[in-house]
């Protein structure tokens, strides 16, 4: 830490030293810096919609203009100096594992490839720290337009099921199945490539932020536009379910579980439990609880998705990823300290040294395997550190008295959101795919921004 201290203090006296110069002040005076601030929020809006309906190639482009921007402000923009967190260290160590990881594969140039889709990812999670620490009233808009996209993508994804657009990706075993009725319509969206698993992950990962805007107009009782996002918000989650990702249907477990286990939690400890809660709450709460278990049981194409998570190797498309599973963890214990390389070209090279099926395989279908395998053994415990560290401190800042109730609502959104996201990542690995990743860290971002502004007022 004093060495990261010592690097820290001495990247901010040369900031200060090209900030102070002719050069700086010269560009300070141009016609782009002077309006640098408004073409970065929108950079920043135009890489979260991208993830709409733009490829990767497109989406990281928008991420690197973002970083660039921002590097141009902190470099030039006077009294600027960079932050970091605790959370942050054990990010850079994480890192640093994968550079090991990068270092000493086998396959180094495609190794390469997927390191540098992690250095953008990576790249865009710093940046979006730093532009938030200095545009904090960004976040609630941040959040609604993340939660705008995901209402739009549910309303295509509903539209799909009922009109039984066939999917361009998705499997499903009909083995179990008696007739057409049961065979469930798998909604993709508008997202690029049209897979119903990247859709599911995509809104579990934004699920949170349509919940926020109901949470915050719940407790303001603004009765308008709680209806609006509580109408949102179920289309999303029907969305999910529409999606037929038994991953996605993990994650909503985990959401909703979650979700009812905070809200206990901070009742007791505010309310002293529900007891206290007005009975029109609690009577709409079980309602639609019941409404939705009922619209899962009597839709058989829904409900025989839902059961075949519990086929296992009974359900063909489970025993592949079984088998997958299992040499991705022989592939792990083969290279248990530096992994094998980043990337799902490099993971597809090795994996066929250990295939099971005649079936090839671009990852290991679970993110903390796929850690494990890329990178090794400490590269897996200070990400899941990091994980659990954000986790941990959304909680604490949540609970804390003297947090105020716009900032409350954006902890308990963060932490749905890592929570859920994670939780369909152990069964899936789209969450490398640049839509995860953007909407991702930009909630680990948020959170972050504020760890760092209370860490400096301290």
């Amino acid at each position: 830490m004093f060495t990261g201290s010592f690097f820290l203090e001495s990247f901010n006296k040369f900031l200060g030293l090209i900030q102070s110069s002719k050069a700086a002040v010269f560009v300070r005076d141009s016609l782009l810096f002077c309006h640098i601030d408004f073409l970065i929020w929108l950079v920043f809006v135009a890489a979260v919609v991208s993830t709409c309906f733009m490829g990767s190639g497109a989406i990281g482009a928008f991420a690197l203009l973002f970083f660039a921007l921002n590097f141009i402000r902190l470099l030039f923009k006077e009294g600027e100096t960079v932050k970091i967190s605790k959370l942050d260290a054990l990010f850079i160590i994480y890192f640093l594992f994968i550079f090991m990881s990068l270092m000493g594969s086998s396959l180094f140039m495609m190794s390469l490839k997927g390191f540098l889709k992690n250095v953008v990812y990576f790249l865009f999670y710093f940046t979006s720290v730093y532009f938030f620490l200095n545009n904090k009233k960004k976040v609630l808009p941040t959040m609604f337009l993340i939660g705008a996209i995901m209402s739009y993508e549910s309303i295509v994804a509903i539209f799909q099921h009922f009109n039984r657009v066939e999917a361009l990706a998705g499997w499903v075993d009909t083995s179990h199945m008696t007739s057409e009725s049961q065979l469930i319509s798998r909604s993709f969206g508008t997202l690029n490539p049209s897979n119903p698993n990247l859709l599911g992950g995509y809104l579990i990962t934004g699920l949170s932020s349509v919940f926020a805007g109901f949470a915050l107009n719940f407790k303001k009782k603004n009765t308008a536009w709680l209806w609006v996002f509580g109408i949102l918000f179920a289309l999303n989650v029907v969305a999910i379910i529409f999606t037929g990702c038994r991953g996605a249907y993990l994650g909503l477990l985990a959401f909703f579980g979650l979700m009812i286990w905070l809200l206990n939690y901070y009742v007791k400890k505010v309310y002293g439990g529900f007891s206290n809660i007005k009975k029109r709450y609690k009577n709409l709460i079980a309602g639609l609880f019941v409404f939705a278990v009922a619209a899962i049981a009597l839709t058989p194409s829904i409900s025989r998705r839902f059961v075949s998570i519990f086929h296992f190797r009974g359900d063909s498309s489970i025993s592949f990823r079984m088998n997958v599973y299992e040499a991705a963890v022989q592939m792990f214990k083969d290279n248990p300290f530096l992994g094998i390389g980043l990337g799902n070209v490099n993971f597809r090279e090795i994996y066929g040294l250990y295939m099971k099926t005649g079936f090839d395989a671009l990852g290991s279908y679970c993110v903390p395997l796929e850690v494990a395998v890329e990178s090794g053994v400490f590269a897996l415990i200070f990400f899941a550190a990091f994980i659990i560290y954000s986790v941990y401190k959304a909680f604490r800042v949540f609970l804390n008295e003297n947090t105020n109730l716009t900032a409350k609502v954006v902890m308990f959104s963060i932490i749905l959101c890592v929570v859920s996201t994670m939780a369909h990542g152990f069964f899936d690995t789209v969450w490398y795919r640049p839509q995860l990743q953007i909407i991702f860290w930009i909630n680990i971002a948020i959170l972050n921004s504020y760890l760092i502004t209370v860490q400096k007022s301290a």
